[in-house]
C-alpha cells in the first residue's frame, strides 16, 4: 500500500512518527514521487533509523547538510537524530519502500554494549548500500524481510522482525567500524535547526516572520538564513512557502474544502495569493491538481 509522509511534531521538534506495526515501534510504507508534488520530502529529524530502498528510479537525499544520490535497487540509512530531507531533480516514475525502526527495540544491555558504536557524532550521518556487496546486500534483504513481515502479520512475526532488526544491526555496526571518523556536525547549528524547522511546521497556519522563525532558534536572522541553506539549500521563507504548498496539496485532495479554506487553513493571506503561489510551485492552480489527482 502506498502512504503520504504527513510530519507531526513531539515537543523536542522532533517527527512524531505514525508507528503502523501492531505492537512494535516499526513504521514501514511504500511511497511513490507523485505523493510529493513539490518534489521534496520535508526537512525533518527522529531519533528513529531510516531505511529507504528504491525500487524504482532514483531520489537525492540530504542528511545533516550532505548530499547523495540514492538508485534503483541501493538503500539509504539514515543514522539516529540527523536532520534529513529528499528531493528530486525533474518528475520521474519513482517509488521506494521506508522502514523507520526506533532503537528502543534493542534491550538495555545491548543499548549500552552496542548502540553508542552506531549512532555516535563520529559516526557517519548516512551511509547508501549497494547489493552488490555481500555484507550491504544482507542488510537490504534483512530491511525487504521486515517489511514482508509486516504486510503478512502471520503469527510470530514479530519474532521474525526481531530477528531482522539484529542482523541489520550487527552488519551495520561491522560497516560503520570500518568507516573513518566523519567530520563532527555543527551541533548547536544542527540544533537551531531542528527547533525552526519544528515552529515552521508547528505554526505554518499562522503568519509567520522570519524574525519569528530566527528566534525561535535562539540565532539572528542573518544565522538563521545561513543555517537554512546550509541544512536545506533555501531560504526560511522559501521552505515555509514550500511546506504550505505541501500541506494544502494534501488538503486538495483528503478533503471537500474549497480554495479559500484551504489558503486559510495553510496560512496564505487570500485564495489569489494561494493560487498564484501554488502555480508557480507546482506548474497548475489547486484546481487543476485536484481535478487531476
Amino acid at each position: 500500500m502506498y502512504s503520504r509522509e504527513v510530519i507531526q511534531n513531539k515537543n523536542d521538534k522532533s517527527e512524531m512518527v505514525a508507528y503502523n506495526v501492531p505492537g512494535m515501534p516499526i513504521k514501514t510504507c511504500c511511497s511513490k514521487q507523485s505523493d510529493f508534488p513539490t518534489l521534496r520530502i520535508p526537512n525533518h529529524w527522529h531519533s528513529d533509523f531510516e531505511l529507504l530502498y528504491m525500487l524504482k528510479g532514483n531520489l537525492n537525499y540530504c542528511v545533516d547538510g550532505v548530499s547523495c544520490t540514492v538508485n534503483e535497487g541501493q538503500l539509504l540509512f539514515v543514522n539516529s537524530a540527523r536532520m534529513h530531507y529528499g528531493y528530486w531533480e525533474k518528475v520521474m516514475d519513482c517509488s521506494y519502500i521506508c522502514t523507520i525502526i526506533h532503537p528502543s527495540l534493542m534491550n538495555n544491555y545491548l543499548l549500552s554494549k552496542y548502540l553508542d558504536v552506531i549512532t555516535n557524532q563520529k559516526a557517519p550521518p548516512f551511509l547508501v548500500l549497494r547489493s552488490e556487496i555481500s555484507r550491504e546486500r544482507k542488510i537490504i534483504d534483512s530491511v525487504l524481510k521486515i517489511n514482508d513481515y509486516a504486510n503478512k502479520a502471520d503469527e510470530g512475526f514479530e519474532l521474525g522482525i526481531m530477528s531482522c532488526i539484529y542482523d541489520i544491526l550487527k552488519n551495520l555496526m561491522n560497516i560503520i567500524k570500518a568507516v573513518p571518523d566523519t567530520v563532527q556536525t555543527d551541533s548547536r547549528r544542527l540544533e537551531a535547526m531542528h527547533r525552526m524547522t519544528g515552529f515552521i511546521q508547528q505554526n505554518f497556519k499562522e503568519k509567520i516572520s522570519l524574525a519569528e522563525i530566527a528566534a525561535s532558534g535562539f540565532v539572528s536572522r542573518s544565522t538563521c538564513c545561513e543555517i537554512f541553506r546550509k541544512y536545506t539549500d533555501k531560504t526560511p521563507i522559501e521552505y515555509l512557502t514550500e511546506y504550505r504548498i505541501s500541506k494544502s496539496s494534501e488538503l486538495l485532495i483528503a478533503s471537500g474544502h474549497n480554495i479559500t479554506e484551504i489558503a486559510q487553513r495553510c496560512g496564505f493571506s487570500g485564495s489569489s495569493y494561494f493560487t498564484e503561489t501554488f502555480r508557480k510551485v507546482i506548474g497548475c492552480t489547486p484546481t487543476e491538481y485536484r481535478q487531476n489527482r
